[in-house]
This record gives structure tokens, C-alpha cells and sequence, in this order.
């Protein structure tokens, strides 16, 4: 049970259809925030952003009866992530900061095997799944009067978080690891962002932005649950959106650096079960790099708790290669959620998500970056040991397109050069 989160329950209806339908939309539920680890209760209004009390990690708390009012489906004017803003911690609608996010395909395979589906996050504004947590945390940020936003990042939160702080005329401070891609740190510096590159892994990008924040009064929108309450709320709204086409998939994958993405699913569909709406949450499978898996290490240990990755790790997929040092609370909490839906941790080498790059691309006309195609490397390998069986319902998140990953822009080969002579066009392309 996610801390944070009061039980509720709707009549179950005879139809999908008629919950989708439901009633209009009520006063705000979003109450308070609470700590996972002592309990405590503040108002969103504070400004805090972690327990002032033992520095634990923040959830939002809803008010239950009104929940019970609503669903979590209402005939919202808005678009994509937005049109479950009852459900989202912002008070008033005019302090939404929107670029028509989320309302991403959930697209049925041809060639990854039977029952599997790509919940495509590359069609988002930035081309991550990292605008649906930046639309909520600014929106918020702006709500509680920010003037500068700050974030570490390995590029895609980054790049996303600076494009909404141009469409809010704010300040934004970007910390990336020094290895950063430069078609990623392109995308946040054409947006005007302040941008620096710090030695060491992303763990030393983390710990500055943190310590930068409460010395100098920035709101930290760095996208985990230790820094930023609010954001795994946008997270959610992936498990609302694959729950009105599919309703009820067996397996959901993931991919993992401390693991937002996948505490915010797990609580969207935590949301949907406490409603009455599925009898069951989906088993989650938690994907990172062998080169960086803190959390698969601890899962298969039988750890109750995460410990932070030793040395810099080197993996082409950069996205989810994130030691959790000083953190590792939420790589904790991220190993919670997959227990508590009877999911696995598991772990792939580069040479397996680059494979699953050129499947996703040739075999379905998505280009993902390798962390983003960790997914399909993993159901593959799980399909092989039995795992994952043949008939389940298996979704894949593909969090972010290939264009800005170099890993496997650089494997292909310069086309040729020829005279406009078509036996040239038929020697070339042989």
C-alpha cells in the first residue's frame, strides 16, 4: 500500500465504458504531502520538498471521500496528461505549464510476438516520457511562486525541463555528468537553460543541484521522489492511458535509474484497483544496465534496501545508469513497488539493448535510445527463461527516441556517394 494514498472504493461498473464517462469534475483532492518513512504530515504549501523532519521521501496525499465522488476518468476539457487534473496536485488550472504532453500510442506489435505492446513515450513534446513528471513539477514550481528551477540530469529530464521553463519564462540551472551526450545537451541549451558539466556520475550532478537548492532557494525539479514530491504524479497518468486501451495487462516494463517512472505507474494503477476499476495491479519489471543495477542487485539478494552503486559506471545506455549515491531511498522504495506487485528486477548488458534498437526499429519503425529499448531486451530474456509466458499481456515502456543518443547513431556506416546514374543507384544500394 503506497503511503500517502487513503483507501477508496466506487460500485464496480457493468462497463468500461461507463466509467469513462463519469461525473464532472469536483473541488481539488489533492490534500497534503507525507512522509513515506516517519509519517509526518505538511501542507503543500510549505514549499518543502522533503520531510523537514527526517529528510525522507514525500508523497502527495488525496482527500479519500472526494475521490470517492469522482473517478479518476471526468470530462476534463484538457488534453493528455491534463485531462486528469483532478487527480494532479495543482491547485489552479492557470498555473498549468503544458506542451500537450502524454496521450502517447499504446501500439500493438507486429513482429515482437504475440501480446506484446509498446507504450510509445517518444511522441511526447521532447521526446521522453520525462514531460509528463516536468509538466506537473513546474506547474506546481509556478504555483508556489518559483522563479528558478534547477535539475541533474543525464540529458532527457534535462532537456524536457528547460523547454518548460521557456514556455514559463523561468530561470533554469541544469547539472549533467560531463560524459552527457551532446545531441542531449544541445536540446537543453537551445532552449536557453544554464547548463554545466560536473566530473564523476550522475550522482555528483544530483548531490550539487540538492545542496545548490537549499543554499540558494531554487526549487529542485531533479525528476526522483527524494527531490521532488510532485512529479511521479505526470508518471501516473502512463498507467491511466494504458488502462483505457488494455485494460488489464499481465506485465509492465520499465526501465530503472532510481525509478520514478515506475513508482508513479505502480501508483497509477494502485489508484485504478482502490476504484474499482481492475481486480489486480500489473507485475512490474524493473530494467537497468548490468554496468549500473543497484536495485537488481538488491532484488535478487533478497535485500529489503538499495545500496548505491560502486565506481562510474560505462554503458551506452546513459538514461538509466545512475549510481544512487546519497540517494538510495528511492531506488528502496522503487524495489517496494516491485515486490508489492509480485515483478522482477532484471538487468541486460549494452550488446543486448542495442539489439533491441535496430528489432524496434526495423521490426516496428520506433527509434528508441538503448535505455529506452531495455525494455524489449528484457522481455526477451525473459520470454527465454519462462518467465514471461506465451499469451500474457505485455506492455513495454519505450521512454526515449533514439535521435538524441549516439550509441547507436555511431554503429552506422556513411551511405555512398554516387553519380546520378541509376546502375551507380543499383551498385550502391547492393
Amino acid at each position: 500500500m503506497i503511503i500517502g494514498l487513503k483507501s477508496y472504493a466506487i460500485p464496480l461498473p457493468s462497463s468500461r465504458d461507463a466509467v469513462l464517462k463519469k461525473i464532472p469534475m469536483s473541488q481539488r483532492i489533492a490534500i497534503s504531502l507525507r512522509c513515506a518513512n516517519c509519517g509526518s504530515e505538511i501542507s503543500p504549501e510549505s514549499g518543502k520538498y522533503s520531510c523537514p523532519k527526517c529528510h525522507g521521501i514525500l508523497q502527495v496525499e488525496y482527500n479519500d471521500r472526494l475521490i470517492g465522488k469522482d473517478s479518476i476518468f471526468s470530462h476534463s476539457p484538457r488534453s493528455g496528461v491534463w485531462r486528469f487534473f483532478e487527480m494532479l496536485p495543482v491547485e489552479k488550472s492557470e498555473n498549468i505549464i503544458s506542451l500537450e504532453e502524454g496521450n502517447t500510442p499504446l501500439i500493438r506489435t507486429e513482429s515482437l510476438g504475440d501480446g506484446f505492446y509498446v507504450k510509445d513515450e517518444t511522441r511526447n513534446p521532447t521526446g521522453s516520457f520525462k514531460d509528463r513528471p516536468n509538466t506537473v513539477g513546474i506547474s506546481k514550481a509556478v504555483e508556489l511562486g518559483a522563479k528558478t528551477v534547477a535539475i541533474a540530469s543525464s540529458g532527457n529530464a534535462a532537456g524536457s525541463l528547460s523547454a518548460y521553463a521557456a514556455k514559463a519564462k523561468m530561470k533554469c540551472v541544469v547539472c549533467v555528468p560531463e560524459d552527457t551526450p551532446n545531441s542531449k545537451l544541445k536540446q537543453i541549451m537551445v532552449f536557453g537553460a544554464k547548463v554545466a558539466k560536473v566530473r564523476g556520475t550522475y550522482s555528483n550532478s544530483f548531490n550539487l543541484i540538492r545542496n545548490s537548492c537549499q543554499k540558494f532557494g531554487w526549487h529542485n525539479l531533479t525528476s526522483v521522489c527524494t527531490a521532488n514530491p510532485y512529479q511521479v504524479e505526470g508518471d501516473k497518468t502512463a498507467a491511466y492511458e494504458i488502462y483505457e486501451r488494455l485494460n488489464d495487462p499481465d506485465w509492465v516494463l520499465v526501465p530503472l535509474g532510481a525509478g520514478p517512472l515506475l513508482v508513479g505507474i505502480y501508483r497509477g494503477f494502485w489508484e485504478l484497483r482502490e476504484a474499482g476499476l481492475i481486480e489486480k495491479i500489473p507485475r512490474l519489471v524493473g530494467v537497468q544496465a548490468e554496468e549500473c543495477a543497484p536495485i537488481v542487485r538488491a532484488f535478487k539478494e533478497g535485500a529489503k534496501e538499495v545500496t548505491a552503486w560502486e565506481g562510474k559506471p560505462h554503458t551506452v545506455a546513459h538514461s538509466i545508469a545512475d549510481p544512487l549515491t546519497g540517494y538510495s531511498q528511492d531506488g528502496t522504495l522503487t524495489l517496494e513497488k516491485i515486490r508489492d506487485s509480485d515483478g522482477v528486477a532484471e538487468s541486460v548488458n549494452d550488446e543486448e539493448m542495442l539489439e533491441a534498437v535496430w528489432q524496434l526499429a526495423r521490426g516496428e519503425g520506433i527509434f528508441a535510445e538503448p535505455a529506452a529499448a531495455s525494455t524489449l531486451a528484457t522481455a526477451n530474456k525473459l520470454k527465454r527463461k519462462g518467465v514471461i509466458s506465451n499469451g500474457d499481456k505485455v506492455v513495454l515502456m519505450v521512454t526515449g527516441t533514439g535521435l538524441k543518443s549516439s550509441a547507436a547513431l555511431d554503429l552506422l556506416a556513411e551511405p555512398p556517394v554516387i553519380n546520378p546514374d541509376p546502375d551507380d543507384l543499383t551498385e550502391a544500394i547492393r
